[in-house]
């Protein structure tokens, strides 16, 4: 008993001087990141000495806390506001004893809400399908985010692209924000022919909104001096915030339609989530208000992997990134097809497609089309249908004559040529709806066994311009 005793002091005693030694390494270790720094002004040496001195100094816990403090100096003399903000937090969240320290921290935070640092690459690319909660498949919604700059000012552009096939719903959205606080700038969002579009602009003390819908046009504005954050880059400052089991705060969101929602939410904690773009570990993240979860992978990139919104739930199936000058490919292996488009278009392939038939949605970037590539086996058209191009696209002229106002094919529009080294014909078509004037666009192509056809429906005065890029992504058709 008493040796055991002797050992234990002697290795306390031993272990104290350790650390007292290792005290005076650190100390000194600081002293050389501050030297570093203000005399040598080599900051990112100085980063590197704060961030090991924060790592080692476990025997002093006003060292780490000065170390991590300059850490946020550094970072601030270098341009870096978001990180530096991060760092400054982590002064007051991991070194709350240091008053002093944490009270010159608390100056260099900006208000609001305390978002880390951008887990997106630039140019990402998130898609997600929808479907009902019974299973059904009824669309798909792409998220982005990119660098651009708006009168010389860098920004982040983030937004989505959503076609709702169950409601023939086209929809794209669009937020410009401050590249280092992330605030909205200014805002577009479009959902036809359902709701119309939405423009906000986010000025210092106002807000003002501009509707476009069914009800006419309207501008209000709405008198606000604190940060407030769209309703298309919420999806975004969720992946900012310092997600961890038990975190909570309140999200101030102004909705579509121009009403300000103060968001609770709150992380309910960690879930195994597996999607088709397959199994990640999540944070599970409750919006209380709306009654809908999100879940975000745990990783740093933060992707939205799923969320449910009551009668939708919504599931990752790709990610990507956009880069300019590529090509976006779409490949559909059990077809043996393949297409090619600008990257900022989109494909949606519908796993559950009407009898004998498969379709595939292509997302123009502005949502003013709709266009849709289906696919059919010869054998399953209709007797007269087989005969030809001309009697299929007949047929079809006669379908479409009933379904729609005053449908009528341009004369001159009838146009043969070879698509993916088969036979193709197209035509143009002029019809009505309700007010507005709109064009068919359709193209015709038979194989040995299938036979595809290309249909574009858009409003007459956007069908020109639209066409070129269209017909360049029908050309770029390959056939197995």
């Amino acid at each position: 008993m008493f040796r055991t005793v002797l050992f234990l002091a002697v290795t306390l005693a031993c272990l104290a001087e350790g650390a007292a030694m290792n005290a005076a390494s650190t100390s000194e270790l600081l002293e050389k990141g501050i030297y570093t720094e203000e005399t040598v002004g080599d900051l990112d040496k100085a980063i590197t000495i704060y961030e090991k001195v924060v790592a080692e100094a476990k025997a002093s816990h006003a060292l780490a806390a000065r170390a991590q403090f300059r850490l946020g100096q550094c970072l601030l003399k270098k341009g870096k506001k978001t990180e530096a903000a991060a760092a400054f937090q982590k002064v007051i969240d991991d070194f709350s004893d240091q008053k002093e320290l944490v009270a010159k921290a608390r100056k260099f935070i900006p208000e609001g809400i305390q978002l880390q640092p951008v887990p997106w690459v630039d140019g990402e690319t998130m898609q997600l399908n929808m479907r009902l909660v019974g299973g059904m498949e009824i669309g798909t919604i792409v998220y982005t985010a990119a660098s651009a700059k708006l009168d010389d000012r860098k920004i982040w552009k983030v937004g989505s692209r959503t076609m709702v096939t169950l409601s023939a719903a086209n929809g794209t959205s669009c937020v410009a924000a401050d590249w280092d606080t992330f605030r909205p700038i200014q805002s577009s969002y479009k959902m036809t022919p359902v709701m119309g579009s939405f423009t906000v602009k986010y000025l210092p003390t106002q807000l003002v909104v501009t509707a476009d819908g069914p009800m006419g046009k309207s501008t209000k504005t709405i008198e606000q001096s604190q940060i407030v954050y769209d309703n298309e880059q919420a999806m975004d400052v969720m992946r900012r915030l310092p997600l961890a089991a038990g975190y909570k705060t309140t999200l101030p969101i102004l909705g579509i339609g121009g009403s300000i929602i103060n968001l609770p939410i709150e992380v309910q904690g960690k879930e195994s989530v597996k999607v088709p773009a397959g199994e990640f570990e999540c944070f599970k993240i409750h919006l209380g208000l709306v009654n809908q979860t999100f879940w975000y992978s745990t990783d740093p990139h933060r992707y939205l992997v799923k969320f449910d919104a009551t009668a939708v739930v919504a599931e990752l199936t790709a990610i990507g990134q956009d880069k300019p000058g590529e090509l976006r490919r779409f490949e559909d292996q059990k077809l043996g097809l393949s297409l090619a488009s600008p990257n900022e278009w989109f494909f949606f392939a519908p796993s559950a497609a009407g009898k004998g038939e498969a379709r595939i949605f292509l997302l123009d970037p502005q949502a003013i089309a709709t266009c849709v590539l289906s696919v059919v086996k010869l054998s399953d058209l209709k007797p007269e249908e087989q005969k030809s191009l001309r009697a299929w696209a007949d047929a079809t002229t006669v379908e479409r004559s009933k379904a729609e106002e005053n449908y009528k094919v341009r004369g001159d529009s009838w146009h043969e040529e070879k698509i993916a080294g088969v036979a193709a014909l197209s035509y143009v078509a002029d019809y009505g709806r309700g007010k507005e004037k709109m064009v068919d666009y359709r193209t015709f192509l038979r194989g040995q066994s299938m036979a595809l056809k290309f249909a574009v429906t858009i409003p007459q005065e956007q069908f020109e311009g639209f066409r070129k890029t269209f017909d360049t992504i029908v050309e770029s058709l390959k056939v197995k």
